[in-house]
């Protein structure tokens, strides 16, 4: 699978770590100069999949230099987030709806949101995987974005449709306000099933 990760961060590079032994993995950016750099555009235009990786301050441009992501599965990591901790977009829409407006042929996700880049290198506690939720709209695609959840090693959670990410975009405020609390970065969310 070919996968384009825009965006170079703590949270791209560690998609691109755990993808990379699998899948073709190529990051775009704005100024690219190393061998797995391209141009946004120039890095999703053969993708298979299209990860967002960036500030949600900077989807406008990204978007705009990314080029047709028509049929492709793309999986938004944004954090819509205001100052003062607060959601910019949220309660009746969410940042993962306002893109697939954007996008409408393609098929977009929500996932990578909200679990810290620590847990990207290392989601396993105590012999046992992190959660990981996503949701989305496209059958299809669902299973490709299962797989590379589990492929980073998290649980994959199903959270169902893509207006489930109006729940999920919260979670980051959830994770750094609980981070501040335990004064740590080294935790997890966990589903338990009985």
């Amino acid at each position: 699978m070919k996968i384009a990760i825009l965006g170079k961060g703590r949270i791209g590079t560690g998609l691109g770590s755990a993808w990379g032994t699998r899948h073709e993995v190529v990051y775009g950016v704005r100024d690219p100069s190393a061998a797995d750099e391209r141009s946004f555009g120039g890095a999703s235009k053969d993708a298979d999949v299209v990860v967002f990786a960036i500030p949600y301050g900077a989807l406008d441009a990204v978007l705009d230099d990314a080029g047709d992501l028509s049929g492709k599965v793309v999986i938004d990591c944004t954090n819509p987030v205001a100052k003062g901790m607060t959601l910019a977009v949220g309660h009746t829409t969410s940042a993962a709806e306002e893109l697939q407006k954007r996008l409408p042929d393609a098929r977009v996700f929500k996932s990578f949101n909200a679990q810290g880049a620590e847990n990207l290198a290392a989601p396993t506690y105590d012999g046992r995987p992190a959660s990981n939720f996503f949701c989305g709209d496209d059958e299809d695609a669902r299973e490709v974005v299962r797989q590379l959840v589990a492929e980073v090693g998290f649980d994959p959670v199903d959270a169902g449709p893509l207006k489930n990410a109006r729940l999920l975009e919260p979670l980051m405020i959830l994770w750094v306000t609980c981070a501040g609390a335990l004064n740590t970065r080294e935790f997890a969310f966990r589903l338990l099933r009985r």
